[in-house]
Parts: C-alpha cells; structure tokens; sequence
C-alpha cells in the first residue's frame, strides 16, 4: 500500500539520519550517505529524487572515531499528491542532526540554549550572515528570540555548500532555494526528527522571513523537536504557519505541528516554567514514566532548566500535535532503566505511530565506505537531552558536581517554585 503524503515527509526526515550510527571521517560519512538514499528514496515512493546534497558536516572533518554532526539534503518530487487531493511538485528539505558533545555540554557550561539571538534582527540583516548573541540583559520582552545553538546551525545549513559528487554541487541550500522555479507553483516542506524536529521550522521561518518563498507555498512537519525559542518566536510561527489539519485527521497527519509523544522527554525541553506550556515543560521529564523519581533525573532537570533560563529569555514550545505510546509496565529505578525506556519512546514509538519501516545501511554498505558502527551507549549521544542523561550515567560523581552547584542559583529557584 503506498505511503500518505505525511508518511512520505517522515520517512524522508528519519533517512537524513541513515549515517548517525556510524563513525567515520567526513568524507567516508558523505558517500555513505549518497549512497544510502539511493537506496532509501525508491523504497519510498518511486518518482522521489535528489536535487541537492546530500551534505554531511563535522566540526572536525578528518576524525573517524565520531560520527556526524550535521546531515541534510532535498529531495524533489515532480507531482506529489496532498491530503487534500492537490497535486503539487514539491521540494522537501530533510535535516538531521546531533546534539555538541555532551561531556563539553556539562563541563563548559553550554547546552546552546542558555544564549539566544534577535531572529528579527538577524533576518533583517540578511540570513546570509551569522547571528549575534543578544546577552540576557539585553532580552525586549515580546521580541523574537531563538537559541543561539539553534541559529548557528541553520546559518550553518543555509551557507554550506554541497560538496563535490552531491548534487547541485557547490551551490549552498540558500542559493538553491533562491534560485527556483516558481512558474509551476511548487510547494517548499522542512521536515527534521529530535534536533532536526528543532532545526526544520526554524529553518522555514527563516527562509520565509527573508521573503525567499512564501508562507503560502511552504509546510512544515517536525517531529520530536525540543523548543527553539521563546513565546515571541512561536507566536510568529504559529502567525507565519498556522496548523494545517483536519478534524478526521489522525495523529501524525498534520502540517506545521510537532509530533510529540507525551512519553518522550525530548519535546519536554526547553520550556522552564510549567504554567507557560503544562503539556511541555522541563518539569514534565522526572516523572514522566512513573514515581519515584530518580534523584539523578530530576537533579538534571534542574541542570538543565538553569541553563534555559540564563537565557533572558523564556523558551516556549511550537504547536504540537500528540499522541501517547505504551508506558513501561513498571517505574524506572536507575538512570540505565530510564534510558533504555526513553530510547524507544523517542524513535521506535514515533515510527510505529506514523505507520512506516526506516531504512538502514546494510553492512556490506557500511564495510565498503570504511566506517564503523557506534555501540549502543554511543548513539544514545546522538540525541539532545538523552546525550546529557547518558553523560550523567556514565559521570556519576562529576554530574552531581554540577547539579548541586546549579541548586543554589536564582535561576534553579525560580524553576523549583513553578514546577511544585
């Protein structure tokens, strides 16, 4: 049975992640991926192709130990069918991604969310240039504020140009978008899962922002997404994007909405204050698979909504849609148990509710790019928050360092008297 218009975007966002599990240089990673997708793309749907990219991105090109730190490429469809039964040709920008390593995350102090950037500003002066951190003295209530790890990396995917052998090589994601075609009217999609589900909205507000396409011919579908910025970002999104569903719909069949299973903690960042958002919040993560509370998870929470409210500014999330899966049949009583059970919730979960099968690289794909798979601890750092809990297992006694000197910040008790 073929795949439904949402179904497709999905199965397109999760195989922008086909070399996340993998370890290798940048170069290795980059023809694994070209490689992978023509694969991947027949399976899901037979007239997809790829038009630009793939690129993959590492801070640290020549080191083969780690896996990538940024992949993204479009893919292009000549007259993909709509739920409402429009036929448009159609690009979809697919981002993946992972998360700064974690152990810098904890030691230095930086969870690329405890600084934003004016997105107004920044679109103002042309997304062509990087973005300026605004300090938290600085924050103007009711503008526009967007992480500054969250910016940084769409700057870094609009400008990055497709390197040799990828499609439209040497043109940036920028320059590809501006130079479209518009006599045929195509429709624009972003879609990204976990730190793609953060990047691809924002990517699309910025594009539209700049007035490089329009509202009206651009959908987004981001799925377990943690917030990219505050209550002045989400409004212009929800004004720029407004959800786009039926009443008949099911869960997962809704445009300019993230996906959020209410059992993953990854859509919980990074909204430090429950009355702002009760569905979403930070203070939703310690007891999200049942009581009692593990002292580490909820000493992390802490961590991390410090980090958030250091900002200035208060994160506040986008527009969901949800669904709930199947809780564990018993609490979590270690901080392994509650990572073996939030893995699952953040990618099994949503790939069983959507309704799809995701690709993978076969070994003998693997073996003949010169990579390595990375273990089972190692792509739990894959993923924005997780990284930070695995850190936290794997660094006992350094973690509780830092959660008892984040305990005794203003910030910390600001946090503690909204979240009960």
């Amino acid at each position: 049975m073929p795949l439904d218009v949402f179904q497709q975007v999905f199965s397109l966002s999760l195989v922008s992640n086909l070399v996340n599990g993998l370890k290798g240089t940048q170069t290795d990673l980059q023809i694994a991926l070209q490689l992978g997708l023509t694969f991947a793309l027949p399976v899901i749907g037979d007239q997809w192709e790829v038009v630009w990219g793939p690129v993959v991105w590492k801070n640290q090109p020549d080191e083969a130990t780690t896996g990538p730190d940024n992949s993204w490429y479009v893919a292009y469809h000549p007259s993909l069918q709509f739920e409402d039964g429009s036929v448009r040709p159609t690009y979809v920008i697919a981002i993946a991604g992972t998360p700064l390593e974690a152990e810098y995350v904890w030691i230095k102090e930086n969870f690329a969310v405890n600084s934003v950037s004016d997105f107004t500003a920044w679109v103002a002066g042309g997304i062509q240039n990087p973005p300026v951190i605004v300090p938290a003295k600085s924050i103007v209530p009711g503008v526009p504020y967007i992480a500054t790890g969250t910016v940084n990396t769409v700057h870094l995917l609009l400008t990055r140009p497709a390197p040799p052998g990828a499609a439209s090589a040497g043109t940036t994601l920028l320059d590809f978008i501006t130079k479209l075609d518009q006599s045929a009217s195509p429709r624009l999609i972003t879609t990204g899962h976990s730190l793609g589900g953060t990047l691809s909205p924002s990517l699309a507000l910025a594009l539209v922002s700049a007035g490089l396409i329009s509202a009206d011919a651009t959908l987004t579908y981001p799925s377990a997404g943690a917030s990219p910025g505050n209550s002045g970002f989400t409004d212009l999104f929800s004004q720029t994007f407004p959800p786009r569903k039926s009443a008949d719909a099911s869960s997962y069949q809704g445009w300019n909405l993230n996906l959020v299973n209410t059992l993953d903690i990854v859509p919980q960042a990074w909204c430090p204050l429950k009355p702002l958002s009760p569905p979403q919040n930070l203070a939703n993560i310690p007891p999200i698979y049942g009581t009692p509370v593990l002292p580490i998870v909820r000493g992390a929470t802490i961590v991390f909504a410090v980090h958030a409210l250091s900002s200035g500014a208060l994160y506040k999330p986008l527009p969901s849609q949800y669904f709930t899966a199947s809780p564990p049949s018993v609490p979590p009583t270690s901080l392994e148990e509650f990572l073996q059970v939030l893995g699952p919730q953040h990618q099994l979960a949503y790939f069983n509710e959507v309704g799809i099968t995701v690709p993978t690289l076969n070994e003998s794909q693997v073996l003949g790019a010169g990579l390595s798979e990375k273990s089972k601890d190692e792509i739990r750092f894959n993923y924005p928050v997780i990284a930070e809990l695995e850190w936290a297992r794997e660094h006992p006694k350094e973690a509780q360092k830092v959660i008892e000197g984040a305990e005794d910040t203003p910030e910390a008790q600001d946090y503690l008297a909204e979240s009960g």
